[in-house]
């Protein structure tokens, strides 16, 4: 097992802070605009701060970074994600990879069951301190998509008060402060709620101005600050929580593979503290900064495509330039610190190598799933805790105050002055002074150099020494500056052909990344076309069946049709038949009656026939049949008889054998 816990930066001589890029940046020094130079602690010269800010007053302090485990999501436990993350201790934490473990030490390490109030208690209470102490204080969530670090920061909007984040618990607490305070200090507290979404700083608090472009301005009062943002005055913990959790419903969130409410971007609340001490006129105004990071994310596994690929190049551009920053810093060899490749970076500058109390929360998943992107965030927090920022009070002197320090200088200055006099009046034995104090704030703190006798012949000699002494120290101290030109310019050439190699590999990845969605797609595409084509191919088979079993039955049914027509015909043929033949014999009596009356020969033929009266038999239909049907036993009439006689209505009657025809007229 190897440890991780990287190396720690060299302590500085007391009195003798290292300058942050960030107080170098501001001391006139000429460079690029888009530069930090850093100074080493022996380098000469003045450095500009802030308002009732000094040297002595600043102490250097690493950035802490603090470790948190979230449990297992639903996700991980339905695949049965297996723990490559251990909690050792809480200062240790553990990654299992593929062949060995590596172990990372951090200022605190969560675990899986801390509780949402045991992190305030660690991160958030000693910040609020501080808060009111008049240091300007950060607290930063980093990590991977779905790792925790909106809970961490946010919180349930909807969960109990056991849910709460960070930020709505300082928040409540502030007032806290405000009402165990001295009555003698009067508070100001303002509030501000921003997010940078695609690289555009989008106000929060007024919603509709999301169109604006804000920009971002720094000068020598204010510091770095967004031009035209919104700040409201709150006076209440209520008014604070209202603000607050309208301003965050309006938060641009969107669905991914890892995470169904994914923060789409970075989250900054700000809080300006104004103490205004009524008793000795002090006026102390602090700054605390709280950042809710976006997620960085592979694009595969979070399936991003279309806009959410868009907004995931956006964010893990603006945490790589994050990191490039933090490299920088922890770089000794690096003159070149980026803050203004990016909004968040801008933003967050004092916050990196600045003057605030800075805290980094490390979010990770325990899962083996995300192993790699948990090695990633862990190293990410390895290499900020050697960040060293550069923190003093942010003070103001009241009018009292600098009229007591003017009166103290202008003592200093006499005393000076006389005993120069006093030196170029005494030749044989000339008091020199060994240092003069280099600012205003060794004058008040009474830190004048002793005077030394030494011997001399001649104050000449002595002054034309120290003139050598001054510009051989000008010499140098231009040469260094040139040295630091050099660097810079060397190291701003060798960052832009990084910078612009860095952004050929982005663009061959998503090019890369492109062709393998598309050929996804592509494969997707065409296994629904071959299934689509196989569903076809059944569906038309399933249709020329049953059309087949149509057309059958259809043969069928015209085959039945056909015979019922036909019975239906003859049917109706026998019944015209039947209704024809009745009123023939009807009509018999009268007409053929005195035929046969008047002619022997027919009556003897009827009655001496010797055939049978046909019995009516049926056909298929059931009905009685009108062919008669002959027996074979029955003899046939050998006369022939065929007799035509005339009927009354002008029609005619024959008689032919044992056949009754009516023989229409002509």
């Amino acid at each position: 097992m190897r440890s991780n816990s990287g190396p720690q930066s060299p302590k500085t001589p007391k009195g003798k802070p290292v300058l942050s890029p960030s107080r170098v940046g501001s001391s006139g020094l000429k460079g690029s605009p888009n530069s930090r130079l850093r100074t080493s602690p022996s380098m000469k010269g003045t450095t500009k701060l802030g308002p009732g800010s000094n040297m002595a007053d600043g102490s250097s302090s690493n950035i802490e970074v603090v470790c948190r485990l979230r449990p297992f999501s639903e996700l991980e436990d339905a695949t049965s994600a297996s723990a490559s993350v251990h909690v050792i201790d809480d200062k240790t934490v553990t990654i299992d990879e593929k062949e060995s473990s590596t172990s990372f030490k951090y200022d605190h390490v969560f675990g899986i069951d801390a509780t949402q109030e045991y992190v305030y208690e660690v991160v958030g209470k000693k910040t609020l301190v501080d808060f009111f102490q008049g240091f300007n204080g950060t607290i930063l969530a980093y990590g991977q998509t779905g790792a925790g670090k909106s809970h961490t920061m946010f919180g349930s909007l909807k969960g109990a008060k056991a849910e709460l984040g960070l930020i709505p618990r300082i928040a409540e607490n502030i007032f806290k402060h405000i009402a165990e305070g001295s009555t003698d200090v009067q508070y100001t507290v303002g509030v501000s709620l921003m997010e940078i979404y695609k690289e555009h700083i989008i106000d929060l608090l007024h919603p509709h101005s999301k169109g604006h472009e804000y920009v971002i301005h720094q000068d020598a009062v204010n510091g770095v600050y967004v031009k035209g943002l919104s700040h409201a005055f709150v006076s209440s913990p209520e008014e604070m929580d209202k603000i607050f959790w309208q301003g965050y419903q309006m938060r641009t969130k969107g669905a991914t593979a890892l995470n169904l409410e994914s923060s789409r971007s970075h989250a900054i609340f700000q809080v300006t503290l104004t103490q205004n001490n009524t008793a000795d006129g002090e006026l102390k105004k602090s700054n605390l900064f709280l950042v809710d990071l976006a997620g960085s994310e592979k694009f595969d596994r979070a399936g991003s495509l279309g806009n959410t690929l868009e907004e995931a190049k956006k964010i893990n551009q603006s945490l790589s330039s994050l990191g490039l920053v933090i490299n920088s810093l922890t770089d000794p060899k690096c003159a070149y610190v980026p803050y203004r490749d990016s909004k968040l970076t801008r933003i967050l500058q004092e916050s990196l190598g600045g003057n605030s109390r800075t805290t980094l929360i490390v979010n990770v998943s325990p899962a083996s799933t995300s192993t790699s992107e948990s090695m990633s965030t862990l190293r990410f927090g390895t290499r900020a805790k050697n960040i060293r920022n550069i923190i003093h009070v942010n003070s103001e002197l009241s009018m009292d105050q600098l009229k007591i320090r003017v009166a103290l200088l202008e003592r200093l200055n006499r005393e000076l002055e006389d005993e120069l006099k006093e030196v170029r009046n005494q030749p044989s034995r000339s008091r020199i002074l060994s240092s003069f104090p280099r600012s205003p704030d060794t004058f008040e703190k009474g830190e004048i150099s002793h005077s030394i006798t030494v011997p001399s012949t001649n104050t000449d000699d002595l002054n034309h020494k120290d003139a050598k002494i001054l510009q051989l120290e000008k010499e140098l101290l231009e040469l260094k500056m040139n040295n630091l030109k050099i660097e810079s310019t060397e190291d701003s050439k060798l960052f832009k052909l990084e910078s612009a190699l860095h952004q050929i590999n982005d663009k061959l990845k998503d090019v890369e990344l492109m062709n393998e969605n598309l050929r996804r797609h592509l494969i997707i595409s065409e296994k629904i076309i071959k299934h689509r084509d196989e569903k076809i191919e059944k569906l038309c088979s399933v249709v020329n069946d049953q059309q087949m079993q149509v057309n059958r039955e259809s043969a069928h049914f015209e085959s039945k049709l056909r015979i019922l027509k036909s019975k239906l015909d003859a049917q109706r043929f026998r019944e015209a038949s039947r209704r024809s033949g009745q009123s023939i014999y009807d009509s018999l009596p009268s007409t053929t009656g005195s035929i046969l009356e008047d002619d022997d020969i027919v009556q003897h033929v009827i009655d001496h026939s010797h055939v049978k009266p046909a019995t009516p038999t049926k056909d298929s239909f059931g009905e009685a049949s009108a062919t008669p049907n002959l027996s074979p036993a029955s003899p046939k009439v050998g006369l022939n008889l065929r007799i035509v006689k005339p009927l009354r209505g002008g029609g005619q009657v024959q008689v032919e054998g044992n056949e009754i025809q009516v023989l229409e007229e002509a």
